[in-house]
C-alpha cells in the first residue's frame, strides 16, 4: 500500500494537512480495555491474583520482535501487495519463522482473522496476546486490524488510543500494555515494564506530532521500564527530529543497529519508518533482518526489527 501512495505521501509529508484525532481510552474495573471496544485479549478471565508466574517476564533476558506485518497479505487494500511480496500461506510460514522464542512480539497491521489466531496460539500456551483495533478490515467477516502485541506473560494493563489520517478510511493506534518483571532468580522486580506498540499516521505531520504527543503523556506517567517501538512512519528528517525531541524528553534513547546488522526500509527522504526506543533497560544485541534473505522471502514492506534487553 504504502508503494502505491509513494507519490501523494512525498508530497502530503512536507505540509501539515487538515487532520482529525481521536483519542480512545476507556478501562474496566480490572484495570484493562473492555474487548468490545477498542481492545481484543486472549485473556478472557483475568486471574485473581497478578503475582503467579504467568504475569511476569523474565527481566534477565527480553528478546522482542517489531515488525509492520503488512496484514500477512490478507487486506483488500493491500492486495496489491500480494502480487509484488507473497501469498498469505507464504505470509503465515513467515510469521512462524520470525517470531520464533520471541519473548515479545510486536505486530503492526495485524489482522486478526482465524488464521492469525492459530498462529497465535500455536507461540505456545505460555503467550498472550493485546490488540488495539484500528477498524474491521473486512465488515462482513468481522475481522479487526491494528497493532497486536502478544508475550509469554500476561499483560496486567492494556490501554488503546486512536488517530485518524486525513485522507485514508484506516485509522491508526497506539496499544499500551504493562506487565511484571522478575530477575534472574524469580523474584519480582518492583517496577513493572510498560511496552508501547505504535502505527504512526502516515499522511498529516502534524496529526503525527499530536499522536506522539498524546502517547508521550502515558509514557510518563509510567514509573519503570519503558519500550517504545514500532512503525512510526517518519518520512523526513523534519519528522524523526520530531520524534528524538520528544523521546529524549521522556529519558528514551534510541536502539541502535550496527550498519552491518541493519536492514531496515528508508522512505523516499532516506528516514527509517520502524524504530525501537527504551528506558531503564540495557541492550545486549539489535539487529533487522533483510525479508528477501529468510526462508519464506519477502512478506512485507517491512523487515522487522530484532533486539535483546536486560535489566
Amino acid at each position: 500500500m504504502r508503494i502505491a501512495v509513494v507519490l501523494v505521501l512525498f508530497l502530503c509529508s512536507c505540509t501539515d494537512n487538515a487532520f482529525n484525532t481521536i483519542l480512545v481510552e476507556t478501562m474496566n474495573k480490572n484495570d484493562r480495555m473492555n474487548q468490545s471496544n477498542e481492545i481484543l485479549s486472549s485473556q478472557d478471565n483475568l486471574s485473581n491474583t497478578k503475582n503467579d508466574n504467568s504475569f511476569f517476564i523474565n527481566g534477565n533476558s527480553i528478546k522482542l520482535m517489531s515488525w509492520n506485518y503488512l496484514a500477512g497479505c490478507r487486506q483488500t487494500l493491500k492486495k496489491v501487495a500480494v502480487f509484488i511480496f507473497c501469498n498469505e500461506q507464504q505470509a503465515d510460514a513467515s510469521f512462524k519463522e520470525l517470531t520464533q522464542e520471541q519473548d515479545i512480539i510486536l505486530i503492526q497491521e495485524a489482522f486478526l482473522d482465524q488464521t492469525t489466531k492459530k498462529l497465535l496460539s500455536d507461540l505456545g500456551k505460555e503467550y498472550s496476546w493485546d490488540m488495539a483495533v484500528s477498524y474491521i478490515a473486512e465488515k462482513s467477516k468481522n475481522i479487526p486490524t491494528g497493532v497486536l502485541t502478544a508475550t509469554n506473560a500476561k499483560s496486567i494493563s492494556a490501554v488503546s488510543q486512536k488517530h485518524f489520517e486525513t485522507f485514508l478510511p484506516t485509522p491508526k493506534t497506539t496499544l499500551f500494555t504493562r506487565y511484571n518483571l522478575n530477575d534472574a532468580k524469580g523474584n519480582k522486580i518492583k517496577d513493572s515494564l510498560l511496552v508501547v506498540n505504535i502505527h504512526a499516521i502516515l499522511f498529516s505531520r502534524k496529526a503525527l506530532y499530536q499522536q506522539v504527543h498524546l502517547m508521550e503523556g502515558k509514557i510518563k506517567d509510567h514509573k519503570g521500564p519503558v519500550i517504545l517501538a514500532g512503525d512510526f512512519n517518519t518520512m523526513s528528517e523534519t519528522s524523526y527530529l520530531k520524534l528524538k525531541e520528544i523521546t529524549q524528553n521522556l529519558d528514551l534513547k534510541e536502539v541502535i543497529i550496527e550498519p552491518q546488522l541493519d536492514k531496515r526500509v528508508r522512505s523516499v527522504m532516506g528516514q527509517y519508518y520502524d524504530m525501537v526506543f527504551y528506558k531503564d533497560l540495557s541492550v545486549v544485541n539489535a539487529s533487522s533482518v533483510d525479508l528477501k534473505t529468510t526462508k519464506n522471502g519477502k512478506t512485507s514492506d517491512h523487515n522487522p526489527i530484532f533486539v535483546k534487553f536486560m535489566i
